[in-house]
């Protein structure tokens, strides 16, 4: 096994094009933690891991979660897709700590995952209640 360096630059820049609707209060990667410090909730007595999400999104009720996934060869998100309900569980204790109810899990994914070879991943995305994805051509 080889520690070859990973060119990440073409997933860097579709991340930074590919964007969310931005509303309500932007709780984006350390954002979240810092919001709840502001109110006193301590993450750690919720869940054990930081979770760093891409966008997120305190919208009246709801908070939404947008991960961003870029691939233009098989790889590791492969197996991250497949993440999504433990994921949503864990924004479920922040959120109810928030006193919301409400929380959606979106995978916002380029082209590559088109794929006939995905169709499964997808279909059990979408079974899991709360989460969903969106193909984003940018």
């Amino acid at each position: 096994m080889t520690n070859a360096p990973r060119d990440t630059s073409n997933g860097l820049k579709w991340e930074k094009i590919c964007c969310a609707k931005k509303e309500g209060i932007d709780l984006s990667k350390h954002k979240l933690y810092q919001y709840l410090k502001e109110l006193k909730i301590d993450w750690k007595s919720l869940i054990s891991k930081k979770l760093l999400p891409d966008e997120a999104y305190l919208v009246n009720d709801e908070l939404k979660i947008y991960e961003k996934k870029f691939q233009k060869v098989a790889g590791s998100v492969d197996e991250k897709l497949q993440t999504c309900a433990f994921k949503i569980s864990q924004y479920r204790k922040i959120a109810k700590s928030l006193g919301i109810e409400k929380v959606s899990y979106i995978y916002l994914l380029n082209d590559w995952f088109k794929k006939p070879e995905y169709e499964d991943v997808l279909q059990y995305i979408n079974s899991v209640d709360g989460c969903s994805y969106q193909i984003v051509e940018v």
